[in-house]
């Protein structure tokens, strides 16, 4: 499939590559579905890892304080 020089949105050309992959046999899948197996449980792995660490920790207690303030600047209260 060769888009260059055709003017489509980003949502016509999602639609056309998603044709594409759709009419795809599975035996020319395999090979990107097993690459994105491994990638996703390198993934994981490695996110279980990090939220081991104190930096998790941290990011965590600035997500929640972020939360925080946001759902009282939504609600008309400013800290």
């Amino acid at each position: 499939m060769d888009l260059k020089g055709r003017h489509l949105s980003f949502t016509e050309i999602a639609k056309l590559v998603g044709e594409n992959w759709q009419s795809l046999p599975p035996n020319e899948k395999e090979p990107y579905e097993t690459q994105a197996f491994n990638m996703k449980e390198k993934y994981n792995t490695e996110l279980a890892e990090y939220k081991k660490t104190e930096n998790h920790s941290k990011y965590m207690e600035y997500l929640n304080e972020f939360k925080n303030k946001q759902a009282g600047v939504q609600h008309g209260m400013l800290f």
